[in-house]
Order: C-alpha cells, then sequence, then structure tokens
C-alpha cells in the first residue's frame, strides 16, 4: 500500500482567463492512497499520487480523500489542471530563485513537496514564490495534461 504524500495542491489561478478545472471521473491504480489536494499523475491509463519520479505526468490535483484499500481503477475524482493554469503548493527548500519561469523541469519529493534541487524527469516551472521561497505557484510545463 503506498500512503498517500504528506503534502498537497490547490487551484490558484489561470493565465489565459476564468477557467477552473474541470472534475472528472477517472480509474485508479491499485494500493494508492489519495488526500483531497494531492498533485496526481496519469501513468498507463490510470491515476496515481505524483511523487519523485513521475512529476512529469502531472494530470490534475485528487478531489476527494482515498483513505482505505483501493483496487485496480476503482473510481477517483479528479481536478484536471490545463496548460496556463497555476497550482499553489509548498517547497522542499525555498525556491524563490526559480520565480519567473527560469526552468521548466522540476520535481516533487516523495511527500508531494515542489523540489527545488531536482530538475530530472519534472514538470512544473515557478511563477511566483511567497513564504521565503516555500509558498511555490506553479505551471504544469512539460508533459501537461497527459505524459
Amino acid at each position: 500500500m503506498t500512503a498517500a504524500p504528506t503534502y498537497t495542491w490547490e487551484f490558484n489561478s489561470d493565465l489565459f482567463g476564468n477557467r477552473v478545472p474541470v472534475i472528472g471521473t477517472f480509474g485508479l491504480t491499485a494500493a494508492s492512497l489519495l488526500k483531497k489536494g494531492t498533485l496526481v499523475s496519469m501513468v498507463s491509463g490510470l491515476i496515481v499520487a505524483t511523487t519523485d519520479g513521475t512529476g512529469q505526468y502531472i494530470f490534475g490535483i485528487a478531489a476527494q480523500d482515498i483513505e482505505t484499500s483501493p483496487t485496480e481503477a476503482d473510481p477517483v475524482k479528479v481536478e484536471i489542471i490545463a496548460p496556463g493554469m497555476v497550482i499553489k503548493g509548498t517547497a522542499v527548500s525555498t525556491a524563490a530563485a526559480y520565480s519567473g519561469f527560469t526552468a521548466k523541469t522540476f520535481d516533487l519529493d516523495v511527500d508531494g513537496r515542489f523540489d527545488p534541487t531536482d530538475t530530472t524527469g519534472g514538470g512544473l516551472s515557478v511563477l511566483r514564490t511567497e513564504d521565503s521561497g516555500l509558498t511555490v505557484y506553479c505551471l504544469v510545463t512539460v508533459g501537461a495534461i497527459i505524459g
């Protein structure tokens, strides 16, 4: 059983207008636990929590908790993140130097936090930061929506 990542994300705004994420229902990978706000990826047609190594396939944000033992393809509601939508999360360490889209391939750590030291296989770019760079506002940039 894979525990749900500790840190969560939320939709913040849309650079291209006033769109909001559409909520869809998708199949979940077996034994994947989620918290509302977990950043999720779609891998082989199923939803899985986005953590280190799956960050380039960011699909959306979990819209519900999955706290019991799910089986393969159990339904889960997801807020689908489209290109240009800004999501807000927490960074492992300061990401202030990366504000303004200075790089586009940042990944997450195993707890679901933005990791400014990991630029391998990621898909996030920083628009801006707050709280000394620990609160990040990001866009999905690599493999946006479906990897």
